[in-house]
């Protein structure tokens, strides 16, 4: 099974055949680590569904079938417990019914990993900048990009601590790759951040158009590292 999601290079990955391990432990990894650091509701439904995948996910179709009963039974709860926690993960984006229970047949479950990824991103540093790397399809520290785009300038400074989170943000993906920082993060300037939001401004249509494309999530790990409550990154061109 492939999993296209925009602004998730590791989704686009099979998950499948050769090199299919390592994404499914890095997705697994992701929920363990915001099991371990998230706020108490976030950590205890992260530890569950990550019972849920290794117990009974089918990476080749993309979907799992367990009723409440066993659920209760794996989570060590009631069932009205259990139902309660999958209505509280439905309500996050983080499964979707696609077959409803009936009598003599379980619930079938779809989960979104891009949702899912979305909301432990705020803990991937604590893993290590190689997994912040993977995720984000960066360049890690051992393994320096290389780029055919040649920056007009190279003598930005970091940008001013502004009480946004992008100073602190600028600082991961330029120590990250400096080259990438230079060409494209560098001119961005944060306009605001509202309602979990963050908007950045670009020089112009094609800088806007060409870091939404390709660089989108990496913005998104720097701020969320920043700031956890930032869900979505805007980028915006002058002039519009």
């Amino acid at each position: 099974m492939t999993q296209r999601q925009a602004g998730f290079p590791a989704l686009s990955k099979q998950i499948t055949g050769p090199g299919a391990a390592a994404l499914k432990y890095d997705i697994i990894s992701a929920l363990l680590v915001t099991a371990s650091r998230g706020d108490a509701v976030e950590a205890r439904l992260a530890l569950r569904l990550s019972l849920l995948i290794t117990a009974r996910f089918n990476w080749r179709s993309g979907f799992f079938a367990v009723g409440q009963k066993e659920m209760a039974r794996m989570w060590g709860v009631t069932e009205r417990t259990a139902k309660r926690e999958m209505a509280h993960m439905r309500g996050l984006g983080w499964i979707v019914v696609t077959i409803p229970a009936a009598r003599g047949r379980v619930a079938q479950y779809r989960i979104d990993l891009a949702t899912v990824l979305r909301a432990t991103m705020p803990h991937w540093e604590a893993i290590g900048p190689d997994f912040v790397a993977r995720m984000t399809d960066a360049p890690t520290p051992e393994a320096p990009s290389e780029t055919n785009v040649v920056p007009l300038r190279r003598d930005y400074s970091p940008p001013p601590e502004d009480g946004t989170g992008w100073a602190g943000a600028a600082n991961r993906l330029q120590a990250q790759d400096p080259a990438i920082y230079s060409a494209w993060f560098a001119p961005l300037k944060p306009l605001e951040a509202e309602s979990g939001t963050f908007t950045l401004l670009a020089p112009s249509r094609f800088h806007a158009s060409y870091v939404r494309t390709h660089f989108v999530t990496r913005l998104l790990a720097a701020l969320t590292a920043e700031d956890r409550t930032i869900h979505e990154v805007q980028i915006v061109a002058a002039g519009t």
